[in-house]
């Protein structure tokens, strides 16, 4: 099946742990997000789907996020998967991503894509100090456009 059109939005929360400095100015920090997704394909099919990505985001000393990845893992309600990941980066001071959506299984299987997302998040503390000291819980929604071929999703 040929790519068509993908939209996606994704909203939870995600848990960053203590960061890890690897150098004067440069911390790593590890982190896990539990989201609801919605995918809308071209074809006006609409997907929701739960996701859990894992991954690692560099901080600044000032506690800005300039890049980072993660891995991706939707799984909707007949247990298939959907697989991929995402690299962050921060583009005129605005939290980026791209989504790289690449396995599958089920009706998932042999899916191939790629989004441009955008990320908002905001700390459960507002009066948190960064770079963080403790873990952080964060509440967060990230959306975007790209394509995405899905040559076993039946029509």
């Amino acid at each position: 099946m040929a790519a068509q059109k993908l939209e996606i939005v994704s909203a939870g929360r995600a848990d960053w742990m203590i960061p890890i400095r690897v150098e004067e100015d440069l911390l790593k920090v590890a982190y896990e997000a539990w989201f609801m997704s919605r995918l809308t394909l071209g074809d006006g099919d609409v997907h929701y789907l739960r996701l859990r990505f894992f991954g690692v985001d560099e901080m600044d000393n000032e506690g800005e996020v300039p890049s980072g990845f993660g891995i991706l893992e939707f799984q909707d309600d007949s247990g298939d998967i959907l697989r991929g990941r995402t690299d962050w980066y921060r583009r005129d001071g605005v939290d980026r991503g791209t989504w790289t959506l690449d396995s599958g299984t089920g009706k998932w299987q042999d899916a191939e894509g790629t989004a441009e997302m955008v990320l908002h998040y905001m700390p459960d503390d507002l009066a948190v100090e960064l770079p963080p000291t403790r873990p952080v819980l964060c509440y967060a929604i990230v959306e975007g456009t790209g394509e995405l071929s899905t040559p076993n999703l039946a029509p």
